[in-house]
C-alpha cells in the first residue's frame, strides 16, 4: 500500500527526536508524490505520536521541542476559528478565491504578515493552493465530463421528486446552478421511504453501487421519518457522502456518526437561528419580544426559543406542542377533513390571548402572516414581527424574516464530495452554515 511505503520511508530518513520535517508541499516535492498523499500520511504519523503538529509553527519529529523554542501563538488559534466561521457563514466560499491577506487582517484584526503566515500554512498543509498572488482550496480530484454526483430526495408514492416547500425548491437550484458553474453533472434519484426504494426520474428503481465515474453523494433527509434506513443503502458505498440533516445536530445515527467521508449539514435545527435573530433585534432596540409557536412539539422551534433566550432577549413564550410542524399540522387538519389555514387562524388567536407585547418572533413565515392577518381583521396597529425562512409571503406583507443558508450548504457539500480529505482536516462532520435575517422594515 502506498501510504505505508511512504511511512516507512520517512521513518528510515534519519529524523532525530525535535527535528523540523518538510512541509507537506516540499516533502511531496522530495518523494515526486501528490500534496494529498503526503497530507495523510503525515495525519497518520501524527495520530501515531510519531511526529508532532504544532498550530503555526509546523511539524517535528518526536517531541516538540522546549517552549522556550517553539511557543504557540494564540492569535493562530482565534484566526483559525474566525476562518472557520467565515467558512460557515459563506464568507469565504470553498470554489472561489479567498479574500486578499489585506482583507483577512481588516476583518480578523491582526497584521497582514500574520495572516500571510496563516495562509501560507494552509498551502504548505496542502489545504489551499496559490495561483500568482490568489489563494484557493484545493480540490484533490479533478472533475471530468464524465464524472457526476447522487443528489437523492424524497419522492410520492409515484417515485416523483416531491417538492413541497419553498426551501427544497431553493436546494434544487442552488445545487443544479453551483454544480453547473463548476461543470459536475448532477444525477437525481428519489427516495420513497414507505416502500425503501430508490428510483431514477423514469420510475424505474434505482440500486446504489460504486462506480468509478460517480464522484459522491448528497442525501436529503427533509421529511424522511427514518434516515438511517436511507443511510442502509449507502452502507458499502465507497465515496464520500453529504447529508442534508433535517435533525437535532445530537441525533445523527451511531452508523453514520464520525464515519469516514460523511458530512452533516444543519441550517434549521439548531439553536444558531435563535441567537442570530435576538442579536439582531437588540441592536435595533426591540425588545421584551413574544415568541409564537404552534409548533412547540418540535426540537427546532425549542431551539429558536433557546437562542434567542441566549442572545440575552426578554422573550414571553406563547407556544402550543401538539404539533411538530406546519407539515404535521396540515396532515392533521387534512384527516380531519379541516381547514388548515383556519385551523392555524385558532390557533395563533388562541395562543395571543390578552397579550400587551408588540413585538412577535414568529416561529416561521406562515405564523406571522396569520399573526399579522389577525391584527388586521381587528383594525389594530400592525406590531413589528419577524420570521423564519424568508419565503415569498415575507416580501408580499413586507416584514423581516430569517433567511437559511442553503448557499452555503450546497457549495460545502460539493465541496466535500470533491475534496473530502481535505475537507475532514478544515471542517468538523456536522456544520451549521449561518443565515441572516433580511430586513424588509426601514
Amino acid at each position: 500500500m502506498l501510504i505505508e511505503e511512504v511511512k516507512k520511508s520517512i521513518k528510515g530518513a534519519g529524523f532525530k527526536d525535535g527535528d523540523k520535517m518538510p512541509s507537506v508541499r516540499k516533502m511531496a516535492q522530495q518523494l515526486n508524490l501528490s500534496v494529498t498523499t503526503v497530507h495523510k500520511v503525515y495525519k497518520e504519523l501524527a495520530s501515531e505520536g510519531t511526529i508532532k503538529l504544532v498550530q503555526g509553527k509546523g511539524c517535528f519529529w518526536g517531541t516538540v521541542p522546549t517552549a522556550s523554542v517553539i511557543q504557540v501563538d494564540d492569535v493562530y488559534s482565534v484566526i483559525e476559528k474566525q476562518f472557520q466561521k467565515d467558512l460557515e457563514s459563506g464568507f469565504i466560499n470553498a470554489f472561489e478565491q479567498l479574500p486578499s491577506p489585506g482583507n483577512l487582517s481588516i476583518r480578523y484584526r491582526v497584521s497582514p504578515y500574520i495572516v500571510k503566515k496563516f495562509l501560507n500554512q494552509k498551502v504548505e498543509q496542502g489545504i489551499l493552493i496559490r495561483n500568482g498572488r490568489r489563494m484557493f482550496f484545493n480540490e484533490e480530484r479533478s472533475v471530468d465530463p464524465s464524472n457526476y454526483i447522487l443528489f437523492i430526495h424524497r419522492s410520492d408514492d409515484k417515485g416523483r421528486m416531491c417538492i413541497q416547500s419553498e426551501r427544497e425548491s431553493d436546494v434544487f437550484r442552488t445545487l443544479a446552478r453551483i454544480a453547473g458553474e463548476q461543470n459536475i453533472v448532477v444525477h437525481f434519484v428519489s427516495y420513497n421511504e414507505k416502500r425503501d426504494k430508490l428510483y431514477h426520474p423514469d420510475g424505474s428503481s434505482f440500486i446504489v453501487k460504486n462506480d468509478s465515474r460517480c464522484l459522491g453523494a448528497f442525501l436529503s433527509t427533509w421529511l424522511v421519518d427514518d434516515p438511517q434506513r436511507l443511510f442502509a443503502h449507502f452502507a458499502h458505498f465507497d465515496n464520500p457522502i453529504s447529508v442534508w440533516w433535517e435533525y437535532s445536530p445530537d441525533s445523527v445515527p451511531l452508523s453514520v456518526r464520525n464515519k469516514k467521508k460523511w458530512a452533516f449539514y444543519n441550517v434549521a435545527f439548531g439553536k444558531e437561528a435563535g441567537v442570530i435573530v435576538g442579536n439582531y433585534l437588540k441592536k435595533k432596540g426591540v425588545g421584551p419580544v413574544h415568541y409564537v409557536s404552534p409548533y412547540h412539539g418540535s426540537f427546532w422551534s425549542r431551539a429558536r426559543l433557546q437562542g434567542l433566550q441566549e442572545s440575552g432577549l426578554e422573550v414571553v413564550p406563547l407556544v402550543d406542542d401538539r404539533f411538530a410542524s406546519p407539515f404535521d399540522l396540515k396532515s392533521y387538519t387534512n384527516a380531519e377533513g379541516l381547514d388548515s389555514q383556519v385551523f392555524l387562524d385558532q390557533m395563533v388567536e388562541n395562543l395571543l390571548g390578552d397579550v400587551s407585547l408588540k413585538y412577535f418572533v414568529c416561529a416561521n413565515d406562515w405564523v406571522a402572516t396569520t399573526l399579522i392577518d389577525y391584527f388586521k381583521s381587528k383594525g389594530e396597529k400592525l406590531p413589528y414581527v419577524i420570521g423564519f425562512d424568508d419565503t415569498i409571503d415575507s416580501y408580499r406583507y413586507v416584514f423581516d424574516s430569517f433567511a437559511f443558508n442553503v448557499g452555503t450548504m450546497v457549495k460545502e457539500a460539493l465541496y466535500h464530495i470533491v475534496a473530502p480529505t481535505i475537507y475532514a482536516e478544515q471542517r468538523r462532520q456536522m456544520q451549521a452554515p449561518l443565515g441572516r435575517v433580511i430586513s424588509k422594515n426601514f
